[in-house]
């Protein structure tokens, strides 16, 4: 691109964040971002979280002529989000599963008649083939991909229905932006290859988060956690008043115990994980978003896209299976630009929870084998019906991997419901009609299995790694995500600095 025309439109990007925003100047890597897709340029942005990515694409929404798509996997903050591009003067909408017949054809219909300057969908609804016919006929000038890290499986938080966007680039064409908050050099190289970007511009800003302090407390679970935990929250500075607090525990169980335990020491908060009625997780949402309820105990369904700024800690109960998630956890401690601390409890014992996730998610190859062998020998048994007709908890990431594989084919319903797993453990698997597993006799690849397995393990080591080193925690973060800092010790660390009193 031309110098003159990447100055015009650095210039007309800074008069519309004025003019529309109110803000006299871009965040570190926005405006950079910005000119890239308004010159037509696939781009990458790693943007630390309260970075400001969702600008970069509601500003191209204002000067470009069409739409743009935003395809996200928060499908409980969509409301929210057509809600604030509203009232900065974008005409926005979205379409998602939890919308009314009536408000779905009446957005479609926007959408046809070129009614929209945004629309939100969820990955797994823009593989719906009467969407994908609208936006064929739409003018779309801008395709974002919001939480990109959940296209990549050496990533977290993976959503399969996002590895599935490349086809919609063979019918809309437009550049496309992917954007998110924590990406390993791994990660962000998977992103470009799924989403089959061509030469992309990528901007990487720092993941330096040095208003934080990171500290790592060895303690076992129960009584003597929450009482270190309690007394912080009393020793906290005055500027800590009225400020928020968020303390992660790895299961649903552990949530409801230690906000029991929190509340009858004085800690008053909400509980929320992924079993509550979606009314309910709504509703503790938006009473965190207004300052109605300033403490939530959340595993980690609670968390993508919570733009809370005045979160003073973030507590770890225990520490989740990777480094990735837990900077993206701990990072919304913060965002403000105020001293904040992120503190994480473990003992040897906790392990136990992501190492189960991890074989629940990554089974050993020859677990699936035997499965498939078990199937087989059913089939001959009885032809056309192997059993069992439907995964249970014990083998629906077997069978995951058996239907990715190509050894398998199951039932388009049933199907989804394994390929989102544990997403679909909630609900339990769908009724179906007919042959739900059928044989096709092809031979596993589980070579992605054992590729991905083996990218757990990593994910799971570099964790505890972190929380048994010896040296500083700050500088162990930054160059596992790919930054090397210029300085040895950090002084915003347990093993740095103490100046917040508890005992590792």
């Amino acid at each position: 691109m031309a110098t003159e025309d990447h100055d015009s439109l650095a210039r007309s990007a800074r008069a519309t964040l004025r003019a529309k925003f109110g803000f006299d100047g871009f965040r570190p890597g926005q405006e950079r971002l910005i000119v890239s897709v308004l010159s037509g340029n696939d781009t990458l942005g790693v943007l630390p979280t309260g970075g400001g990515k969702t600008l970069c694409y509601q500003l191209p929404a204002f000067m470009s002529e069409g739409l743009v798509l935003v395809v996200s996997p928060l499908i409980s903050l969509m409301k929210d989000q057509v809600d604030r591009a509203g009232r900065i003067g974008l005409r926005a909408a979205s379409l998602t599963s939890q919308d009314p017949k009536e408000a779905q054809q009446r957005h479609e219909r926007r959408l046809r008649q070129g009614q929209l300057d945004l629309l939100f969908c969820s990955p797994e609804r823009l593989e719906a083939t009467r969407l994908r016919d609208i936006l064929r006929r739409a003018r779309v000038s801008l395709i974002t991909i919001d939480e990109a890290h959940c296209i990549s499986e050496w990533g977290h938080e993976f959503r399969p229905a996002f590895r599935r966007i490349l086809p919609l680039r063979e019918i809309v064409a437009a550049p496309v932006l992917a954007v998110t908050a924590t990406a390993t050099p791994a990660v962000r190289d998977d992103i470009v290859r799924v989403l089959g970007m061509t030469d992309p511009v990528r901007v990487v800003t720092s993941f330096d988060r040095p208003n934080i302090r990171w500290m790592v407390s060895r303690r076992r679970q129960g009584h003597e956690r929450i009482r270190a935990m309690v007394e912080l929250v009393r020793r906290a500075p005055p500027e800590c008043a009225g400020r928020a607090l968020i303390v992660y525990a790895p299961t649903r169980r552990l949530v409801v115990s230690v906000r029991r335990a929190l509340a009858s020491r004085g800690v008053i908060g909400d509980a929320y994980h992924a079993a509550l009625p979606g009314e309910e997780r709504q509703a503790v949402q938006e009473r965190f978003m207004s300052g109605a309820s300033n403490v939530v105990v959340a595993t980690c369904a609670f968390g993508m896209g919570i733009d809370r700024g005045d979160v003073w800690a973030v507590f770890h109960y225990a520490f989740p299976g990777s480094l990735e998630s837990y900077y993206q956890e701990a990072g919304r401690a913060g965002r403000d630009g105020a001293d904040s601390l992120a503190l994480g409890f473990m003992h040897r014992r906790d392990w136990r929870v992501p190492e189960a996730f991890l074989e629940r998610a990554y089974p050993r190859p020859r677990d699936v084998l035997a499965l498939l062998r078990k199937l087989r020998a059913s089939e001959r048994a009885r032809p056309g019906s192997p059993a069992p007709p439907v995964p249970d908890a014990g083998s629906v990431a077997n069978f995951k991997w058996l239907m990715r594989s190509g050894a398998v084919r199951l039932d388009p319903a049933l199907a989804a419901w394994v390929d989102n797993w544990p997403d679909g453990e909630a609900e339990g698997p769908p009724r179906v009609r007919g042959p739900s597993i059928v044989l096709t006799g092809s031979a596993p690849d589980l070579g992605p299995l054992d590729a991905a397995r083996r990218q757990a393990v990593d994910r799971l080591r570099a964790m505890k790694n972190y929380c048994g080193r010896r040296g500083c925690r700050r500088m162990a973060l930054l160059r596992y995500l790919g930054e090397v800092p210029g300085w040895r010790s950090c002084g915003s660390c347990d093993r740095c600095e103490r100046r917040w009193g508890l005992r590792p």
